[in-house]
């Protein structure tokens, strides 16, 4: 495991070592007092879903859709559209 420190609007660049053009970014994009961040992921052709998500083997569409009881994807579905670029 990498542990990196990184402040607003920093980021940190995800690529495959075979393909560093096709990348994925992870831009810290709001820091709270209680030490809670925002984070924002640039990158075509991923998909990103909380773990909780990905290990149920639920999809994004499928939780968002309501097939799966779960008010927190509905709680950030604000964050959605919001480009940090």
């Amino acid at each position: 495991m990498l542990l990196l420190q990184r402040h607003l609007n920093e980021s940190v660049v995800i690529h495959n070592k075979d393909d560093p053009s096709n990348c994925v970014v992870v831009r810290v994009c709001d820091v709270y007092p209680t030490g809670d961040v925002t984070l924002g992921f640039i990158g075509d052709n991923y998909t990103v879903v909380r773990t909780e998500i990905f290990q149920s083997g639920t999809t994004y569409e499928e939780s968002a859709n309501g097939k799966i009881e779960n008010e927190e994807v509905d709680k950030y579905d604000h964050y959605k559209y919001r480009y940090y670029g």
